[in-house]
């Protein structure tokens, strides 16, 4: 068998053969075209060349205080955030009983996320991303403390006022989505600026697992408090506390490795406003990989994520727990927690993978394991076997996302890489809500776990496909050659 560290077609050319120049988008400034020039000179979708291999372990990036210090309050805030996820799903669940609702809810939470995550890239690679996202912590804490007010006070109570009470969420869900949108590229493009390039893989799957381990802990913190004696208003006060951690973390970091404003400007000040804000988008159709990447990330969002904004449905209706019941809330949140368990050895799976590792080889199985513990997780009628069956699929959805997550940021030049996150966000989050409305429909018509086996049959076709095709996630020749204008890959 050919070792594929010495296949010469799968490699990049070397320095001899062809000499490293800055990439067409780069300023030929001479003060910054090597900064950016470097820079761009990143990882390979199928391996990191050896200046971004990982060198200090599975925990390396911790090393670096500002990294630590993000991570840190970050944890805190998404712990948070999905301890909110849990109690919003029960509460809206309660309403009226209806999947369709659970849909909605998520649908016009998460729409702002598809029409503004690329101009919210444009904005991260514009202004300064740690203010930026310091103040969108304020808004999203101020969204939280209405949630738990309006609870606390009756509002979203249910019953005759159902129809009220989702206009509520809905409106703020709106505002919280619009400030998402916003958030996620920039969060996702400050990553590379808190960490040095050698560091850089292995900082974006720490983000991950810290992501998946909040995932994990938050459902738990949330039963506990339920079972303590608390409420779901109180719930969304925790979440609302849980920001000023994150914003405490974001003002006293000083990023050392952001590339300098004049190289993030540059290309934009030379370019008209629809193709700057674009860029991210040429930027995928040039190089396949990465552009295979993102549409194989949006068939995982369509197709594999339904699974979790129907849960509170499929562990009444499926499973036979009484809506309210301590059964009930405790199976919801052992369920998702089974999930966050699963994603978090995903995630560090990732960050430990060796630099001879083909991550490109690795994403259509991490992808097809995922269609495949959903159809098992579709099947379930126990609530411990639906537990195992979320740990596998949060692992495998995990480390599909986390590979792909970390070849993209990994490829994306400086001066696009706010843009090129915008349209991953989309892929990830933006499309959420279409899906979770159309599979809201679809799970009320013919049963909520009937609509996570479609799901996961279409999402098993896509991967049998990616298997069958593994050029789609090389590179081409055309992306690698910095004549082409195209930021190289390799």
């Amino acid at each position: 068998m050919v070792d594929p560290r010495d296949d010469d077609t799968m490699s990049p050319p070397s320095p001899a053969e062809n000499p490293a120049k800055p990439p067409a988008e780069c300023p030929t400034d001479s003060e910054f075209a090597e900064l950016c020039r470097v820079e761009t000179e990143v990882a390979d979708i199928e391996a990191p060349p050896q200046t971004v291999v990982r060198k200090g372990g599975t925990f390396e990036s911790f090393r670096n205080r500002d990294f630590s210090w993000f991570w840190a309050g970050a944890l805190v805030s998404n712990v948070g955030t999905w301890m909110q996820n849990y109690a919003l799903g029960i509460v809206v669940f309660a309403f009226r009983r209806s999947e369709f609702d659970l849909g909605l809810i998520n649908f016009i939470a998460g729409i702002p996320v598809l029409f503004l995550a690329i101009p919210g890239g444009l904005l991260a690679d514009r202004v300064d991303r740690r203010r930026l996202l310091i103040w969108i912590q304020v808004v999203l804490l101020v969204q939280a403390s209405a949630l738990g007010w309006l609870y606390t006070n009756g509002t979203l109570s249910g019953g005759s006022n159902a129809v009220s009470a989702l206009i509520w969420v809905a409106s703020l869900g709106i505002i919280a989505g619009v400030f998402s949108a916003l958030q996620f590229p920039a969060w996702q493009a400050m990553l590379p600026d808190l960490v040095p390039r050698e560091s850089l893989l292995n900082g974006i799957a720490l983000n991950s697992a810290q992501f998946q381990s909040s995932r994990l802990i938050g459902p738990l913190v949330a039963v506990a408090l339920v079972v303590a004696g608390a409420g779901m208003g109180q719930i969304f006060y925790v979440n609302a506390a849980s920001f000023l951690f994150v914003m405490a973390s974001l003002a006293v970091i000083r990023p050392r490795f952001a590339v300098p404003a004049e190289v993030r400007l540059a290309g934009h000040r030379r370019e008209g406003a629809v193709k700057t804000l674009l860029g991210g988008l040429q930027y995928a159709r040039q190089n396949r990989a990465v552009g295979t990447l993102i549409l194989s990330t949006a068939v995982m969002t369509v197709f594999g994520f339904p699974y979790m904004t129907l849960l509170p449905a499929i562990v009444n209706k499926t499973l036979g727990l009484a809506v309210n019941s301590g059964a009930y809330n405790r199976g919801v949140a052992y369920i998702m927690a089974a999930n966050g368990l699963g994603a978090i050895v995903g995630a560090l799976s990732v960050a430990s993978l060796p630099s001879t590792v083909r991550r490109n080889r690795i994403i259509p199985f991490a992808l097809l394991s995922f269609g495949v513990a959903l159809f098992a997780f579709s099947l379930s009628r126990s609530l411990w076997l639906t537990m195992v069956a979320s740990a596998f699929a949060g692992a495998a959805l995990m480390t599909t996302n986390s590979l792909a997550n970390t070849s993209i940021q990994a490829a994306a030049p400086p001066q696009l890489r706010g843009r090129v996150m915008g349209l991953f966000v989309t892929a990830f989050m933006g499309i959420m809500p279409i899906s979770g409305l159309a599979f809201g429909a679809i799970g009320q018509f013919i049963g909520p776990s009937n609509a996570v086996l479609v799901g996961s049959i279409c999402l098993i076709s896509w991967s049998v496909l990616l298997v069958a095709r593994p050029q789609w996630l090389n590179p081409r020749e055309d992306a690698r050659n910095p004549e082409s204008g195209a930021a190289s890959l390799g």
